[in-house]
């Protein structure tokens, strides 16, 4: 019963921030130009590439280590932002931008505070935060849009972060520099760094690869429907935290894990059939959007095969299936981005992400067979 109670609270907390952020996106997708709205994603995916690299307190390390109590969280955070302060060096010598710099930091204590929070189970806390910063979100950036322009937008979403900052440093302002345990966790903790840099620079170098070859407005109709996306693959990922929760634990989850796998089916059914039918309806300057919805619905799939699986993995400390197959999936990815974005523009990126998603949903089922049989 009372993990039911957590599920739900995690859910409810997932479910209306997430609902929060593609409002937000989808709003302003409703007056921004197409070029105007992938210039927007192209700043964020070079502050979220920024944040991938100072990574190494990510939100599944902090969440296996404080459910097991190894008490390595402050540390971690000390090390990221250090990393994070040289890596905002290299970006104002390159672009001269303090608001890329300001998401990232906001970003980085974003991942830390909220993991903290699922792995010492205080979920009430969690969704409080998360709701809160996703409310300031649209609050700063919406306003100083209408304010400063464009910059505004990058800006508000960094300073949504700021209660979280003051918390996080709050929370974790006294690590405890237990270098044995560190040295001891050393590879669970470079391997699981590796996976989330590996999977952040998949999601964030699309976007700078994309503009060279096809342009922004290409960028921004695929981001567009990567926003729905995003909408419909909610429920996986409010199941995967409370999965990993439970994987942690060593807890059996098997028949949570069927019905995800059910729901995510039923999710993509609905965004192939309604999806093209409300896209034009509610943006028609992206009409070109609405054609690869049913193909990025179907990654809905494959997508979740690959959260069940790297759950298990994650909660059993066995990173290293997860770090080759996360490497097998970036490097496809990107390079079906750039051969078939070249050949078929829009169409060719979005079933370069389907593919790349069966590929590493495959690798990782034969894996976890193999890991069975040994």
């Amino acid at each position: 019963m009372k993990s039911l109670k957590n599920f739900g609270t995690l859910a409810i907390s997932d479910t209306i921030s997430g609902a929060i952020g593609s409002v937000f996106w989808l709003y302003l997708a409703s007056f921004l130009t197409i070029s105007d709205y992938g210039e927007v994603q192209l700043l964020i995916g070079i502050a979220g590439l920024a944040f991938g690299i100072s990574l190494i307190a990510n939100s599944n390390t902090i969440i296996v280590y404080e459910v097991k109590e190894k008490g390595l969280g402050g540390t971690l955070f000390l090390f990221s932002l250090i990393i994070a302060a040289c890596v905002s060096v290299i970006l104002f010598i390159i672009y001269s931008r303090f608001d890329i710099i300001l998401l990232t930091f906001g970003m980085i204590c974003g991942e830390v505070l909220l993991g903290y929070f699922v792995g010492k189970k205080l979920f009430s806390k969690y969704g409080l935060f998360l709701i809160l910063q996703k409310g300031l979100m649209v609050l700063f950036a919406i306003g100083l849009y209408f304010w400063i322009g464009m910059e505004g937008i990058i800006y508000g979403i960094g300073i949504s972060y700021l209660p979280i900052l003051a918390v996080s440093i709050n929370v974790l302002k006294k690590p405890s520099f237990n270098f044995l345990i560190l040295k001891e966790n050393f590879g669970f903790i470079f391997n699981v760094y590796a996976i989330r840099l590996v999977t952040i620079s998949r999601r964030n170098l699309d976007k700078i690869l994309i503009v060279p070859i096809l342009g922004l407005e290409i960028l921004g109709e695929f981001t567009l429907a990567f926003q729905v996306y995003l909408l419909m693959n909610l429920f996986a990922s409010i199941s995967f935290k409370f999965l990993l929760v439970n994987d942690a634990a060593g807890k059996n989850s098997n028949k949570f894990k069927v019905i995800m796998l059910l729901i995510s089916i039923m999710i993509s059914v609905l965004g192939i059939t309604l999806g093209p039918e409300i896209i034009p309806m509610l943006f028609p300057q992206f009409i070109n959007s609405a054609e690869i919805i049913p193909i990025l619905s179907l990654a809905l799939i494959p997508n979740m095969v690959i959260l069940i699986i790297s759950s298990k993995f994650l909660g059993n400390e066995k990173s290293r299936f997860i770090i080759v197959g996360t490497l097998i999936h970036a490097i496809s990815y990107l390079l079906l981005v750039v051969l078939l974005g070249l050949e078929y523009g829009l169409f060719g990126i979005s079933i370069g992400f389907l593919a790349s998603s069966i590929i590493y949903a495959c690798y990782l089922v034969i894996m976890s067979k193999t890991q069975k049989e040994l």
